[in-house]
């Protein structure tokens, strides 16, 4: 294969290019998120291709929400008023949000919104709440030794000292386990 001398000048530029390590790092990043970068480049052509059905909504939105404040009325009753308010109530918050968005994410994909797990939090809240409301603000006796064992034998002394040896145990399992 012979080169003519114009791709043999484009092929100098391009050896000369890549002879610069600044362009062969720049290169090496560009490969190593090829798969993100052509993710980004179908979502960025999905977008345009859904632009005018994007831009008809908006439209449709902005119409809405001019005639809602042409007329003083809300003519979703009041979700709008609502909606408007929940936003503001967020825009201070958005940019922490936004800055912990992987703590945020690890969060929702840990096991703690498990709907099991979520009962148990809630009833262990619950139970909080209501020892917290029977016992502030009021002196605390449990008596004596023997008075104390009595209560030791209350069945929901039991059920809860069991559950919280219990707990105990798989809790130091799983702290052994993962150090």
């Amino acid at each position: 294969m012979t080169l003519t001398p114009d791709v043999a000048a484009n092929t100098d530029a391009l050896d000369a290019m890549l002879a610069d390590p600044e362009i062969r790092q720049s290169l090496a990043v560009i490969v190593a998120n090829a798969p993100t970068l052509a993710a980004l480049a179908a979502m960025g052509t999905g977008l345009l291709q859904r632009g005018p059905e994007l831009t008809d909504n908006i439209n449709g939105v902005i119409r809405s929400l001019r005639e809602d404040l042409d007329t003083g009325e809300d003519s979703r009753g009041g979700q709008l008023r609502t909606a408007v308010s929940a936003l503001a109530q967020l825009a201070p918050v958005a940019e922490t949000l936004a800055t912990r968005s992987e703590t945020i994410q690890g969060f929702l994909d840990s096991a703690i919104l498990r709907p099991e797990i979520v009962q148990v939090v809630g009833t262990f809240g619950e139970a909080a709440l209501e020892a917290d409301k029977r016992t502030r603000g009021k002196q605390a006796e449990v008596g004596s030794i023997f008075a104390l064992n009595r209560v030791l034998k209350e069945p929901e002394v039991q059920e809860t000292l069991a559950f919280f040896v219990e707990f105990a145990r798989v809790f130091g399992a799983h702290q052994r386990a993962g150090s």
